[in-house]
């Protein structure tokens, strides 16, 4: 039996990969293809919910993943694994560089599911502006490095080095 990330890690992986997906497809979607009004009002708003909510499980997904490391199953060589260090560090600078100025672009209190409410960080719409336009270059350079991530997944476990079984239960 191959060695496993811990439970909490697995989770948070998965909790991860559906709130990034989501959010990075349904907000091209809309953005590119989609001109509803009501449908873009009511995407917007969930993805700024599950997005909001998210920040935190992702700061507890990298002090898991400081704290408890990868499994040390040795399905990698020293190249590879040196390859999916620097992939995950850029995953993990981009979805936090996403997060933040996702934040920083809001231009009205950001409402959590109807539940709560977050007042926004800056008043000034050239500011707002400004990160608005680098929020969207960020979360396309998030959805190339998820494919990226994917298909590295996809190749190794072709080559019969079954990485995705390590993050699951």
């Amino acid at each position: 039996m191959l060695p496993r990330y811990s439970l909490p890690q697995i989770w948070l992986h998965w909790v991860s990969a559906v709130i990034i997906i989501w959010a990075t497809l349904s907000g091209f979607y809309i953005g590119l293809l989609n001109h509803d009004i009501q449908l873009k009002s009511w995407i917007g708003s969930l993805n700024v919910s599950l997005t909001t909510i998210y920040i935190p499980l992702f700061i507890l997904r990298l002090w898991f993943a400081w704290h408890h490391g990868r499994p040390g199953d040795n399905l990698l060589s020293h190249k590879e694994e040196k390859l999916a260090a620097a992939g995950h560090m850029l995953l993990y600078s981009n979805i936090t560089f996403v997060l933040i100025t996702g934040v920083m672009m809001m231009d009205t209190p950001i409402k959590v599911f109807g539940l709560f409410e977050l007042p926004h960080p800056i008043d000034d719409t050239s500011v707002t502006g400004f990160f608005k336009h680098v929020h969207i270059i960020s979360c396309i350079t998030l959805g190339v490095l998820v494919v990226g991530h994917v298909v590295a997944v996809v190749k190794h476990h072709l080559k019969g080095k079954p990485l995705l079984k390590r993050m699951s239960w």
